[in-house]
């Protein structure tokens, strides 16, 4: 891809349950016109673009991220943006200002485009919140893993946020429900001491006040009965509403937005600014995914299934075996998916026999995305055709990827589509990675023999593989 080819991500749009397609820096203009104050500094608003950039490309299947997960097949949800929304949505809200803002958010991304942070050549996952109220957090505190680029640093530039002090009101009743708990019932002669409030209490047998200290000054239980117009000097106390008072917002790690703010006021570049609070960080162009090479960097295992001149396969009514037309796809797969720009490893690339246990422990060993296994079918019912594909129940992954590939199957050899299904084979079992078992086709049907038994088709069903491979990622 050139520099003036767009870079797209799929965006599932959680409530209309559907995937779109969107450009990357478009969405890194509604990210930050979401989540901070266009009023903020330039430099302040570009280093929020370079962060969500970061973590957006950091979640992206063909950079490598995990994406949204759950089988959707797309790289990030709105449920983890619910504040996005389109900029012509901002009519109203901003004015005036609309265009004005839409011009700054336009310079704000272009003087950025490309730009993310890493760390010893990896994205990191930038983490933001409002306001750290003096200081960032270390990672371990808030999530219990170490690590070496979220790591405290003195922040004295946001003291001038809103939420640098505040508070919160919350009633007993209130408490209780949210952290699950119970406070003790409240009775007349049972001491319920408040540290610096009321503490230090004496009582009588029967439970009279003699003494206590009230905000560090001694009382009588009789003065303080006559002072605050009591009953009895049998008294007690209950809050019945809590004040919680706070310094900063969010958990405080990674970057702070108004100490950003304040940094780009008092000089400071968005590099200067993402560089003290993300420690030992690099900021780096992005390298684009080639249009020739879509799969760069992606690690695939292919198992041309059985093998060796023993082997129990299944064979043909004229004798041809389904280990040679395995192996003459995966080789072909295998080329194809290089061209592509993927790193391809065989479990075999002749005919010998490799035991399951080693095919197994060669994926688990090697550590793909991705472990095919290509088969053929057979069945003493001639009529029977057409390519099943299965994975392993709970796999989700490979389900997707599975409907991408037999959706070209279909589309450029014709094998009809006889369903993805869960199996419990030995291979999708124990194989550590998401995997797939291709059954293209069934050497007892005619038509599909003539197929699978044509050097043409071979290239065409592996040409078919590495489409829906491409089309997983793209």
């Amino acid at each position: 891809m050139n520099e003036s080819q767009a870079l797209y991500i799929k965006v599932y749009d959680a409530l209309n349950k559907e995937i779109k397609q969107m450009e990357l820096e478009e969405l890194i203009k509604e990210l930050v016109a979401a989540t901070m104050p266009l009023t903020f500094h330039i430099e302040s608003l570009k280093s929020q673009a370079i962060v969500m950039r970061t973590n957006l490309v950091r979640q992206m299947k063909i950079y490598g991220g995990k994406g949204v997960g759950r089988g959707i097949g797309a790289d990030i949800s709105t449920e983890q943006y619910p504040n996005l929304m389109p900029l012509e949505s901002y009519k109203e809200l901003w004015g005036n200002d609309y265009e004005d803002y839409l011009k700054l958010l336009n310079k704000v991304v272009d003087e950025t485009e490309g730009q993310a942070i890493f760390f010893q050549d990896k994205l990191i996952d930038a983490k933001v919140h409002p306001v750290c109220g003096g200081s960032t957090e270390n990672s371990e505190n808030v999530g219990g893993n170490i690590v070496n680029y979220l790591r405290k640093v003195l922040c004295n530039y946001c003291k001038e946020s809103p939420y640098y002090n505040g508070y919160k009101d919350l009633n007993i009743e209130e408490v209780e429900q949210k952290l699950g708990i119970r406070f003790s019932k409240t009775i007349p002669i049972k001491n319920m001491a408040i540290e610096g409030m009321f503490d230090n209490i004496e009582r009588d047998e029967e439970g009279r006040i003699i003494k206590l200290n009230v905000a560090g000054k001694e009382f009588k239980g009789k003065d303080v009965m006559d002072l605050l117009g009591l009953n009895s000097t049998r008294f007690s106390w209950r809050p019945e509403k809590i004040r919680f008072y706070t310094r900063g917002k969010g958990d405080g790690l990674g970057l702070c937005l108004f100490g950003s703010n304040e940094m780009a006021l008092r000089g400071k570049k968005w590099d200067e600014i993402i560089k003290y609070y993300y420690t030992g960080v690099n900021v780096e162009k992005i390298e684009k995914v080639s249009i020739n090479t879509p799969l760069k960097g992606k690690a695939i295992v292919i198992d041309p299934g059985h093998g060796g001149h023993k082997c129990i396969d299944h064979v043909s009514s004229d004798g041809e075996r389904e280990k040679d037309i395995n192996l003459d796809i995966c080789i072909a797969l295998k080329k194809r998916l290089e061209e592509l720009g993927a790193e391809v490893q065989m479990t075999r690339e002749e005919d010998i026999n490799i035991p399951l246990s080693e095919r197994a422990n060669f994926a688990n060993t090697t550590l793909p995305k991705f472990f095919v296994t290509i088969h053929q079918n057979y069945y003493n019912e001639p009529s029977i055709s057409g390519t099943e594909i299965y994975y392993y129940r709970g796999d989700n992954e490979a389900l997707l990827l599975g409907k991408n590939i037999m959706e070209q199957i279909n589309k450029r050899v014709g094998l009809n589509n006889r369903g993805i299904r869960t199996a419990d084979f030995y291979l999708l079992r124990d194989v550590k990675v998401s995997s797939l078992h291709i059954e293209l086709g069934y050497l007892s049907n005619p038509n599909d023999l003539r197929l699978l038994k044509d050097d043409m088709t071979k290239r065409e069903l592996a040409r078919a593989i590495a489409d829906g491979i491409v089309n997983y990622y793209l």
